[in-house]
């Protein structure tokens, strides 16, 4: 019995040493990480990696970022800091600093709603200034502030703007969500940073115990800061009533009798971006259909992208092609009167996804199925789902349904897929397109 008592006592004591190194690793890498973005040279590492050993590179960094970033000893550290700063903080005036692109711009107001929810009396929103058309009408910011210009990176100019606007309003709370601001290069007080969302955004992702899409998320992780229980509802969009009028009318061109298929065929990255191969062969199945009619979406990262399918397209009788120079509010309000919207990961889907209403606040159609074709990106962080566990179905009144590629090299950094250096992009392998045509049919009743 001494015996056993002695090794039980040994072997508490062997694991309280190991938990105690691994904290203090955890709190070095953290420290690393916002002096040097380690981050960003850990993804550029492991793309090197993962090109030469595809398979053993995905194991190792998803170990690696499971034990020292997403576990739940540096979770528990950023939800207590950040209580104990809520705790204190009155929630008169609260800021709220989106990340860079407009589909962050859309998601993260999932902390709008909440604060407001809580009591919170004026909540401002800084976002990228192509999103504030879609932002501006939401009745529960005070003050939408378009400082943002870029998707990637945060200028001195907008640093000093969004300072000078902090020192203006002399917040009581400001919650940043862009990982290329931090404490300090921001002015206030009663500060919470990114850190803590981005850890429990991942470690939700390798628990795959809950919802992990990073809307949902946001919810949730506010819910434990605040030591609140509200229940998630869902995200949503007010546009202008014209935009909504100009988007009747260009829907009003088309056939009556014609199901309506929204093409998005754009993506920031060439991680996220569905090949072009895979689109045309979905585009050349869905435009052989009797009484539909294909909207082609502009392209904007990608140069010349949609003269360079449409110019592959055989049967172009069915295909319309939209204005590059359509405003984003009315791209939205289009999207709405669309039956189905078929898109890669990019800042459309998170559009097409929300729930709409005019600036009166009247609902519009909401009955826009989502079909999103994922490659780099984690699915069930970004993607939409009714039927797949632990993933969020879109706030429409319709299906929402992602096909998510095999590829063996696939692990979480490449969530940071502006940091990646892949030369051997294999992020789309194993999509069938005839899955996602089968579906679309199936879901609209088409016969070709």
């Amino acid at each position: 019995m001494i015996k056993e008592y002695m090794l039980k006592n040994y072997l508490s004591r062997i694991s309280y040493l190991l938990e105690q190194v691994r904290s203090i690793l955890v709190k070095v890498l953290f420290f690393l990480n916002q002096r040097f973005n380690a981050a960003n040279l850990f993804a550029n590492f492991t793309s090197y990696l993962t090109d030469i050993l595809p398979n053993v590179g995905r194991i190792f960094t998803n170990k690696t970022v499971k034990y020292f970033f997403a576990n739940s000893i540096l979770l528990n550290i950023q939800l207590k800091k950040y209580h104990r700063i809520v705790q204190k903080s009155p929630l008169n005036k609260v800021l709220v600093i989106s990340d860079l692109n407009i589909g962050d711009a859309v998601n993260i107001q999932a902390a709008v709603f909440f604060l407001k929810n809580i009591g919170a009396n004026q909540v401002d929103y800084v976002i990228n200034k192509t999103a504030y058309a879609l932002i501006k009408h939401n009745p529960n910011i005070s003050n939408a502030f378009p400082i943002f210009e870029r998707a990637n990176f945060v200028s001195t100019d907008e640093r000093n703007y969004l300072n000078n606007t902090i020192s203006q309003n002399n917040y009581d709370l400001i919650l940043n969500f862009c990982p290329f601001l931090n404490r300090q290069s921001i002015n206030g007080k009663n500060f919470i940073n990114y850190m803590g969302l981005s850890i429990y955004v991942a470690n939700n992702y390798f628990n795959q115990s809950a919802i992990a899409h990073v809307t949902y998320a946001i919810h949730t992780y506010l819910n434990k800061i605040f030591n609140t229980g509200l229940a998630f509802e869902k995200n949503y969009l007010y546009l202008s009533s014209y935009s909504v009028q100009e988007a009747k009318k260009m829907h009003d061109k088309i056939p009556k009798n014609h199901k309506t298929i929204f093409f998005n065929i754009d993506a920031t990255s060439i991680y996220t971006l569905a090949p072009i191969e895979l689109q045309l062969r979905i585009l050349e199945q869905l435009s052989n259909l009797k009484n539909v009619s294909i909207v082609l979406s502009a392209s904007f990262s990608q140069k010349n992208l949609q003269e360079k399918i449409y110019n592959l397209i055989k049967n172009k009788q069915h295909i319309i092609l939209l204005n590059k120079t359509l405003p984003i509010d009315t791209y939205a309000s289009f999207i709405d009167f669309c039956d189905c919207f078929v898109s890669s990961d990019t800042g459309g889907l998170h559009i097409a996804s929300c729930y709409k209403f005019d600036e009166s606040g009247n609902p519009l159609r909401n009955e826009t199925a989502i079909f999103s074709i994922f490659g780099a990106t984690p699915a069930v962080i970004y993607a939409y789902d009714s039927q797949k566990k632990n993933f969020l179905k879109s706030s429409q009144n319709a299906l929402s349904k992602a096909y998510i590629s095999n590829s063996p090299c696939k692990n979480i950094t490449c969530i940071n897929k502006a940091a990646k250096k892949c030369k051997n992009v294999r992020c789309f392998y194993g999509i069938n397109y005839q899955d996602i045509v089968s579906d679309i049919k199936a879901y609209l009743g088409l016969d070709a």
